[in-house]
C-alpha cells in the first residue's frame, strides 16, 4: 500500500509494499446446485422447472418470461436444502492451514486407518455357550463362525476393486471432519446383494427435504443430476425419473443442535484460527519476498512534488529496490527539490520483524488443535511435552474421541454385515497404547485369574480359533484349594479305619490269615518234638 501524506511544512511519502492474496471467507459461484442448466436436465426435472419459472398466470396468451434465479436453482428443482455452511468453503480451509490439514489427517488414521477385524457377535457368542457340552457341536460351531469371518474379509475386499475399504474410509472420515459429511455409495447387483461400496465427495451432495434419499450433481460442462436413496430403502422411486434401480447412501454427519439435515465440522468455531494463521503466514512470506526490509516513509521537508514525481519515487521502490539481495540505495530524487530540501527515511515498523505473529501462529495453532480435538504430539508438536503428559493424552484421545467415532462408523457398516451373516461383527483396530510384553502380562493375569479364555486372547491376537481353548484355566489358588480338600477328606477316611488294617478293610482283625504255630513261637520246632520225630523214623527204618 502507498499513501501520500501531505502537510504545509512536510510531505511524507509511505512505502508499504506488502501484497498478499487475501483468503476469501465465502466462496463465490462455488455452489454447484446454485447453477443450474436446465437444458440438461432430465425431462421431469425440465416440467419442473417450466413450472417454477411461469411465475405469472397467463391470460389469453400473455404471461411473463422473466426467470427467478432464486426460483429454478437445483435447491428448488430438487427439493433439497442448503447446507448451514458453504460446503466448498470448508473443503477450501482444510488446505489453507497445515495444523488443520494435520489435525484432521491424524484423527483419521487413528480412528479409520488402522484396519479392520471381524470378531464374534453376541449370537454367536451364545451360539459357542450352548455348544459347551458337546465337542463335536462346538467344533461345528467354531467352524461356521470362521468360515463366516472369511467370507466377510473376501466380501469387503471386493467390494470395490480400485481402492480397499479402509482407503474408502478414509475419504469418507476426511470428508466428515472436514465439512461435517461423509457418505457411502452402496450398490447391488440384480439378486438384490451389495456389490459395490465406495465414496461420493460430500461437496455435491445434498439431503432432501422430504429425508427420502440424496441428489449429487456433477461437476461437468453438462450437469448430470443423480439420486440416490437411503440405505436398505429399496421402494423409494426416482424423483428425476431416469433410474429404475437408484443406489444407495449412508450419512454420517457431525452433529449441530441447528441443522438436522447436515452436520458442522470443526472448522467452524476454528475458522478464524485458520484464516489468521495464512494471513500471518503470508505476511512473513511477504517480508522476506522483500528481502527482508522493513516498511519505510520518505519524508520530504521544503520540496513539493507532483504526482507524476510521487509515483516514480514509489516505482522505483517497487521495482529496483525489491528482489535485490544486496547493493547500494541510490535514491533518484526530481530536480524540482532545489538545493534547501530536506529528505529523510523513517521506519514505520520498530523491532525485530523475523518470525512475525510467532506468539500469534501459536495461539492459533493450540485452537485450531482443541477444535479438532488432537493431542499436539499426534500432529508433530512436542512443545514442553514429556512422556507422561503424552500417554495421557493418548489415553484421552483414545477413549473420548476415536472410540466413539468408531463406534459411530461400526455400527452404520454392520447393517452391511448383517445382510450376510449374524455370527461375526464388524470392527476397527483401535490405537495401541501399549507394547506387546506388557499386553501378554496382562493376558497372563487374566489366563491364571479365569477372566478369559485362552480362545479370546487368540481372536485379540489374529490367530483362528481351538477346539479346547474355550475353557478357562484352572486358578492356581483354586487347584491348591481342591488339594487341601482332597488331603483332609482322605485323613478323615484314614482316622475312620482300625489300627493296622490296610486300605479297604474295615475288620476289626488283621487283613492277614492267622500266622501257623511255629511261625508264633518264633519259627524254631521245640527239642522234645524233634526227638519224637527222630525215634519215629528210626523205628520205620528197622
Amino acid at each position: 500500500m502507498t499513501k501520500f501524506v501531505e502537510d504545509e511544512e512536510e510531505q511524507v511519502v509511505e512505502i508499504d509494499d506488502l501484497s498478499y492474496v487475501g483468503f476469501d471467507v465465502v466462496s463465490k459461484n462455488s455452489d454447484h446446485f446454485k447453477k443450474i442448466n436446465v437444458q440438461s436436465l432430465p425431462t421431469k426435472a425440465k416440467r419442473r422447472a417450466t413450472r417454477l419459472i411461469k411465475k405469472a398466470i397467463e391470460t389469453e396468451g400473455a404471461g411473463s418470461k422473466y426467470v427467478d434465479p432464486e426460483t429454478i436453482d437445483g435447491y428448488a428443482l430438487f427439493d433439497v436444502v442448503t447446507p448451514p455452511y458453504d460446503l466448498e468453503t470448508l473443503a477450501e480451509l482444510y488446505e489453507q492451514s497445515s495444523i488443520h490439514y494435520a489435525a484432521v489427517n491424524a484423527r483419521t488414521m487413528n480412528t479409520v486407518g488402522l484396519g479392520f477385524r471381524f470378531d464374534d457377535s453376541v449370537k454367536g457368542k451364545k451360539k459357542l455357550e450352548r455348544s459347551q457340552n458337546s465337542k463335536s457341536k462346538l467344533e461345528r460351531v467354531r467352524q461356521d463362525i470362521d468360515r463366516s469371518k472369511r467370507k466377510m474379509e473376501e466380501l469387503f475386499d471386493a467390494f470395490n476393486i480400485d481402492e480397499t475399504f479402509i482407503e474408502t474410509m478414509i475419504k469418507v472420515w476426511n470428508d466428515y471432519l472436514t465439512v461435517g459429511n461423509g457418505y457411502i455409495e452402496i450398490s447391488r447387483t440384480n439378486s438384490g446383494k451389495i456389490g459395490y461400496v465406495g465414496h461420493v465427495p460430500a461437496t455435491l451432495v445434498r439431503v432432501r427435504r422430504n429425508r427420502d434419499g440424496y441428489i449429487q450433481l456433477a461437476n461437468t460442462s453438462k450437469v448430470n443430476a443423480v439420486f440416490f436413496r437411503n440405505f436398505q430403502d429399496l421402494e423409494t422411486e426416482d424423483p428425476l425419473g431416469k433410474d429404475a434401480n437408484p443406489n444407495e447412501l449412508i450419512q454420517f454427519k457431525s452433529y449441530t443442535p441447528n441443522n438436522t439435515y447436515y452436520g458442522v465440522p470443526p472448522a467452524v468455531p476454528a475458522a478464524a484460527a485458520i484464516v489468521g494463521d495464512k494471513f500471518a503466514k503470508e505476511y512473513n512470506i511477504d517480508y522476506f519476498e522483500n528481502k527482508a526490509i522493513p516498511r519505510y516513509a520518505i519524508v520530504l521537508k521544503g520540496a513539493k512534488l507532483s504526482q507524476k514525481s510521487k509515483e516514480q519515487l514509489v516505482n522505483y521502490f517497487r521495482q529496483e529496490v525489491k528482489g535485490k539481495h544486496h547493493g547500494t540505495l541510490i535514491v533518484p530524487l526530481p530536480p524540482s527539490m532545489g538545493n534547501d530540501s530536506d529528505v529523510r527515511f523513517e521506519k514505520l515498523e520498530a523491532g525485530v520483524q523475523d518470525s512475525s505473529f510467532d506468539k500469534y501462529r501459536k495461539s492459533n495453532r493450540d485452537e485450531i488443535l482443541v477444535g479438532n480435538r488432537v493431542p499436539a504430539p499426534k500432529v508433530g508438536v512436542y512443545d514442553n511435552a514429556n512422556l507422561a503428559v503424552s500417554r495421557d493424552a493418548d489415553k484421552t484421545f483414545k477413549t473420548q474421541v476415536v472410540g466413539p467415532d468408531q463406534k459411530i462408523i461400526e455400527k452404520r457398516i454392520n447393517r452391511i454385515v448383517k445382510e450376510y451373516t449374524d455370527n461375526v461383527e464388524f470392527r476397527f483396530e483401535s490405537i495401541d497404547l501399549i507394547d506387546d510384553d506388557l499386553q501378554s502380562r496382562i493376558n497372563d493375569r487374566y489366563l491364571r485369574t479365569e477372566v478369559i479364555t485362552p480362545n479370546e486372547v487368540r481372536e485379540t491376537m489374529g490367530l483362528t480359533q481351538r477346539n479346547e481353548g474355550d475353557e478357562v484355566l484352572p486358578f492356581p489358588s483354586n487347584v491348591k484349594m481342591k488339594q487341601l480338600e482332597m488331603d483332609e477328606e482322605q485323613a478323615k477316611e484314614e482316622a475312620k479305619k482300625p489300627e493296622g488294617a490296610p486300605d479297604g478293610n474295615d475288620n476289626a482283625e488283621s487283613g492277614s490269615p492267622p500266622k501257623a504255630g511255629p511261625d508264633r513261637d518264633g519259627g524254631q520246632t521245640p527239642a522234645a518234638v524233634t526227638g519224637e520225630r527222630r525215634e519215629r523214623g528210626e523205628a520205620q527204618d528197622e
